[in-house]
């Protein structure tokens, strides 16, 4: 399934994982995504969000 990943409220990039993966692993894939790291630009994540099944929010 693709997820769409926002970082502070804007759809910034999407990764694809299988259903039955772990929160934690899903969250560990999107903040490695090659896109949200050029967004974070090296700034602190002070919460990760992940709705299953529907999206994951970054909070910078």
């Amino acid at each position: 399934m693709v997820l769409p990943i926002q970082i502070n409220g804007k759809r910034r990039a999407e990764i694809s994982v299988p259903k039955d993966m772990p929160a934690a692993e899903v969250e560990k894939l999107a903040l490695a995504d090659e896109d949200v790291v050029r967004f974070l630009a090296g700034q602190p994540v002070k919460k990760i969000i992940v709705v299953p099944g529907r999206i994951i929010n970054v909070v910078v």
